[in-house]
């Protein structure tokens, strides 16, 4: 199914790329209620601001392909942030093979199903960006818009071009048809392509485009440090998330992760591995992928990530530091050693 067309998919990618580019111009883990809890704001202290999601590839997919130029350029007004200011013929062909290819209109098709109805995404959407507004103010944030990326492994399910927070919603579907499966995405990634993971991916956006600073790999333990900053961040944005969706882990892995906490750290400090900085050791608890095999099949990847989680929420249990201050602290090692963080075996 849909062969010939995928053989055409990685040419047919470009459009969003080139279009994208000419916008450019031309103690304890800690108690988790009471990490919950911290995250917490009063609703009269919120911004009551109104987010509308754009939602591109309705509009874009519905122009009739007779004179399909001039329909895209009448689309400029509205999606100048993604089109830029004007469409030339080649791009105007780019787009209508894009649109008129039977995978990415099969991939539209699945996504107008999923997501007839945008407005609760939409909601969940606003409440991240009207958190992220009440703890880092000044932040102007740019408008949202979905949009069909034909699945784009390089440009990642949420980005910023500079001018628009882009979703792209074939990310998400769901593996229910194996479309993920079909175009040879890893089973413990298509895990992740639900759409209760696209809150969790723009707060990433988030952190990463306006938190994060430049960080140089040293070792395990701050590395820990740092991605634990990062998924506590996501937290603080998504505090209904479950610990699972945070992570990205199945509920098994979530389990394993969760019971095996003691032994995991007492392994890393009785092996020495908290100061290792080899790449082979980095890859070991900070690479993606089905298992930790080192440890059991059963283990999920990235438990760098998972213990860097719980020293962060030890940290902000110990200490009185808010989420600002914890974002501005760049001493990794000073974190980790005010954590205090001691699982149970």
């Amino acid at each position: 199914m849909f062969k010939k067309e995928r053989n055409n998919i990685m040419r047919l990618k470009t459009i969003l790329i080139l279009l994208v580019v000419s916008v450019f111009w031309t103690a304890c883990s800690g108690d988790k209620k009471n990490d919950k809890a911290k995250f917490d704001i009063p609703y009269q202290d919120m911004e009551p601001k109104i987010l509308t999601v754009k939602e591109y590839q309705k509009v874009l997919f519905d122009i009739d392909t007779a004179d399909f130029k001039k329909g895209l350029e009448s689309l400029i007004p509205e999606y100048s942030s993604v089109l830029g200011t004007s469409i030339n013929d080649i791009q105007a062909n780019y787009v209508k093979a894009f649109v008129t290819d039977t995978f990415c209109r099969h991939l539209y098709e699945m996504v107008d199903e999923k997501f007839s109805d945008i407005e609760p995404i939409s909601k969940d959407i606003q409440t991240v960006c009207q958190r992220f507004n009440y703890y880092f103010p000044g932040n102007d944030l740019p408008e949202v818009i979905t949009y069909i990326s034909g699945i784009d492994y390089e440009m990642g399910p949420v980005t910023n071009n500079g001018h628009a927070i882009l979703i792209s919603l074939d990310y998400y579907l769901g593996n229910e048809d194996n479309i993920y499966d079909y175009i040879g995405m890893p089973r413990f990634r298509s895990l992740r392509c639900r759409p209760e993971y696209i809150t969790k991916d723009l707060a990433v956006l988030l952190y990463m485009h306006y938190i994060y600073d430049t960080h140089i790999y040293k070792n395990i333990i701050t590395e820990m440090v740092e991605k634990g900053k990062m998924y506590y961040f996501v937290e603080a944005m998504n505090p209904s998330l479950p610990d699972s969706i945070l992570l990205g882990y199945s509920e098994k892995q979530m389990d394993w992760a969760k019971n095996n906490e003691g032994n995991l750290w007492a392994s890393l400090v009785g092996d020495n591995l908290l100061y290792a900085n080899k790449l082979t050791e980095y890859q070991q608890f900070f690479g993606d992928g089905p298992f930790t095999q080192a440890y059991s099949n059963d283990a999920p990847s990235r438990l760098g990530d998972f213990i860097g989680l719980q020293i962060i929420r030890s940290y902000m249990n110990n200490n009185d530091v808010t989420l600002q201050e914890l974002m501005d602290n760049k001493d990794l090692l000073q974190i980790f050693q005010d954590s205090n963080y001691k699982p149970k075996k």
